[in-house]
């Protein structure tokens, strides 16, 4: 490994934005009303879950890059859960 892998590795590995892949939240049985964290930090509600491991709906609770997101309704994929927030 070089100095520049090794670097890259310490800067990226347990970042909350780019953390590597396997931190992700197991979402299979999360109930709607469930809140959870993204990898890209917004806060979001599962307002509906297919049950099948890949994808959630979700509407945005907190978004500080973006404010007038909350509210939005969107899709998250497994490995962008990283936290659950709050249980409902």
């Amino acid at each position: 490994m070089t100095d520049g892998e090794a670097k890259y590795t310490e800067a990226v590995v347990g970042s909350p934005i780019t953390a590597a892949p396997n931190d992700a939240v197991m979402i299979t049985d999360l109930p709607e009303g469930t809140q959870v964290r993204l990898r890209n930090g917004n806060i979001v509600e599962i307002t509906a879950n297919p049950r099948d491991g890949g994808w959630i709906f979700v509407k945005i609770v907190e978004n500080a890059n973006d404010p007038n997101t909350v509210g939005d309704e969107d899709m998250a994929f497994c490995v962008d859960v990283i936290d659950v927030v709050k249980r409902a």
